[in-house]
């Protein structure tokens, strides 16, 4: 890998263990409206993707149209629901110490499909809320990943609070999805992914993958 210059760290399935609510909440969601997910269908089809995107594929799949007006009842529910069982979330093992042990002068920041009211109360109830001054998730982006867009703008958000010269190609993405990956590929980054919501066979195209964060060092 390159020197690294800047890091973004994804917040689902890798600081914090959300996918679980996540899913619960979504799928939830989905029966209040009579949609019901095929038969086996499991949270992993929908890691990785932000919420908007994940009802627009769930309704697709069964053949109901999906205004917006109802997507966003949608997410609406979600989020109280969401909300109700947000107290319980615990980040993973590693995650604490990887951040304390960023080198001096290193920026960094979330770059994440997920809402910023979440991310937010996650890392508050963690302590870790003033380590991430800004950041960007699904409020700040149009395409959910494998697009580039969120990791991208992630970078652009890097630049602009003085570091305006940040390349992609020295870029460091922390990932737990093959969706995050892709997009950390197709915007010209470096990425490491770990096994927290796939098998490593999964996340292969990572530049390294990870049983932990705490396998991580800087140097």
């Amino acid at each position: 890998m390159e020197e690294v210059r800047s890091v973004l760290f994804d917040f689902d399935g890798l600081i914090a263990d959300t996918e679980p609510l996540h899913f619960a909440t979504f799928h939830q969601t989905l029966l209040e409206y009579d949609v019901e997910l095929p038969p086996g269908t499991g949270r992993a089809r929908f890691m990785g993707i932000h919420d908007r995107a994940s009802f627009a594929i769930a309704f697709e799949e069964a053949g109901k149209p999906l205004g917006q007006e109802t997507l966003a009842e949608l997410l609406l529910r979600k989020a109280l629901l969401y909300q109700e069982g947000i107290g319980e979330i615990e980040i993973f093992d590693g995650v604490t110490e990887t951040l304390a042990s960023i080198p001096p002068g290193l920026p960094f920041t979330i770059a994440s499909g997920g809402r910023r009211s979440e991310i937010s109360t996650v890392l508050e109830n963690h302590g870790l809320a003033e380590l991430f001054p800004s950041f960007i998730c699904s409020d700040d982006v149009d395409k959910s990943k494998p697009d580039p867009e969120c990791f991208l703008k992630g970078l652009e958000l890097l630049q602009r609070s003085g570091h305006p010269g940040l390349t992609a190609a020295t870029c460091l993405t922390f990932e737990d999805s093959f969706r995050g990956i892709e997009a950390a590929g197709r915007a010209g980054m470096m990425c490491i992914a770990v096994t927290n919501s796939y098998g490593a066979e999964d996340l292969s195209e990572a530049d390294q993958v990870l049983a932990s964060l705490r396998e991580w060092a800087w140097s």
